[in-house]
């Protein structure tokens, strides 16, 4: 009787200390859908973008028209940049990590050639009023007015994340692991 009582003894404290798997320890892979908190930062430790208010408003980022809540992608599918998709593979729920991304990894290098000037009567035409830093919506992507002169409007098709060293602070919310037809 001792002896039983010992066993419901160590269970209990078993139970108790989380040292049982309570699904938390699924590692993340490739085709699982994941949802993840970030953070995202430049060298400088300035913040561009994240998934948590408290940090948007910090940062002074925050847009009241967003959304904040945990984002959703299923890794390996390209939904993401590839450092950020390599870099949640073997985490675990709860799991905090600090990915650092080189622009290969990233957006990557600043490309010369996606600088695209256009007649400024194009934009004119399509009620567009040229204006530095403004972004517009092209048949091919969305660029940046970088530059306006009397006669054309300089379109970046780079994104404005290219040719940057970023870091993430990444914590993974939730795995739903992939079916295994």
């Amino acid at each position: 009787m001792k002896r039983i009582g010992l066993i419901l003894i160590i269970l209990l404290i078993a139970f108790s200390s989380g040292c049982t798997d309570n699904g938390q320890s699924k590692m993340v892979e490739k085709g699982d859908n994941v949802s993840v908190d970030y953070v995202g930062k430049f060298d400088n430790g300035t913040v561009f973008d994240t998934s948590l208010i408290d940090v948007a408003k910090e940062a002074g980022l925050y847009d009241a028209n967003r959304t904040y809540e945990p984002m959703s992608f299923v890794v390996g599918t390209g939904q993401l940049i590839s450092g950020f998709e390599n870099g949640v593979l073997n985490m675990t729920v709860g799991e905090e990590k600090t990915l650092k991304l080189s622009p290969d990894e990233a957006y990557g290098e600043y490309n010369e050639e996606y600088l695209v000037p256009v007649p400024k009567s194009d934009l004119e035409n399509a009620s567009i009023v040229p204006e530095i830093g403004k972004q517009v919506g092209t048949l091919m992507g969305v660029a940046t007015i970088v530059d306006i002169t009397d006669s054309n409007v300089t379109l970046d098709f780079n994104s404005p994340l290219a040719g940057k060293n970023l870091t993430f602070d990444v914590t993974v919310v939730s795995i739903e692991k992939a079916s295994k037809e």
